[in-house]
């Protein structure tokens, strides 16, 4: 089902996709080749206006709230997000498409790739976190966070995560946009936690569709590993840096940002007339 749900200024509109279990809202905006854009932990579709004003021009951009997330009703589920990026495509009317998701969003779009290959035209990751090519060193207290959000005390959680170095903004209109989503983050996938796709390296390894691996230059150490870990991993696959930013680069340095994803989806479309 396909429904009409809000507006947001323009250029952007909403539109509610169902999925197993809920539904999902689903932002648009711009006009060309299709990319849509997956968001991470406790933020939601918001999180891509740097995108949707540096990309909308050029792209027409589909950003979810992902279930668990945002105003989505679809309770949490990892392990059917892959299903519901297929089913957002199948209401849309589009075929074939770009993915672009930021750390657990990019673990989705990954779990995409590895199912749905011939799907894709080009894969963007940006600061994800992959385990199974670099040992992991960083620490998320989700075992904290969780006894915090079933005892009520969703401003503590809230208040601890924002200080977390992944949480951290490099610009005043970073900061202010990531403070507004974690406000309205409610803890709801904490208290219904699902597992994580597996994406062991013989998976990104034999990925098919070419890949991006992004990430800030300020981000933590393990997920600059990773990146260029998958940069040089995946077969069609390349990394790069975005300067002055960190795990959230895509606000931190949008131009960078939108550049790099700009360019990098163009040379698909010649990797596509090849293949």
């Amino acid at each position: 089902m396909l429904a009409a749900l809000s507006a947001e200024p323009d250029p952007v509109t909403i539109t509610e996709v169902a999925v197993h279990g809920g539904t999902l809202p689903v932002a648009a905006a711009g006009s060309g080749a299709p990319v849509i854009l997956l968001h991470g932990w406790t933020l939601d579709h918001r999180m891509w206006a740097p995108q949707t004003e540096g990309l909308a021009g050029e792209f027409h951009l589909i950003m979810p709230d992902r279930r668990g997330c945002g105003r989505a009703t679809a309770p949490p589920d990892m392990a059917r997000e892959a299903d519901d990026v297929i089913a957002i495509a199948e209401a849309l009317g589009i075929d074939r498409f770009a993915l672009v998701g930021l750390s657990r969003g990019a673990v989705v779009a990954l779990d995409v790739a590895r199912q749905y290959a011939d799907r894709l035209t080009g894969l963007v990751v940006s600061g994800a976190p992959l385990p199974s090519l670099v040992d992991r060193e960083e620490v998320i207290d989700l075992n904290l966070y969780r006894a915090l959000v079933a005892a009520g005390d969703i401003v503590a959680m809230r208040a601890d995560w924002a200080q977390h170095p992944l949480m951290q903004a490099h610009s005043p209109q970073a900061h202010a946009l990531h403070a507004a989503m974690l406000a309205d983050y409610d803890g709801r996938d904490l208290l219904a936690p699902s597992t994580p796709p597996d994406l062991p390296r013989d998976v990104l390894a034999a990925l098919a569709v070419p890949v991006l691996a992004l990430t800030g230059e300020h981000d933590t150490p393990w997920r600059r590993a990773c990146a260029a870990a998958l940069g040089q991993t995946a077969p069609h696959g390349q990394h790069a840096l975005i300067a002055g930013a960190g795990h959230l680069a895509n606000a931190d340095n949008p131009a960078q940002f939108n550049a790099l994803v700009s360019n990098f989806l163009h040379t698909c479309a010649d990797f596509q007339k090849k293949a």
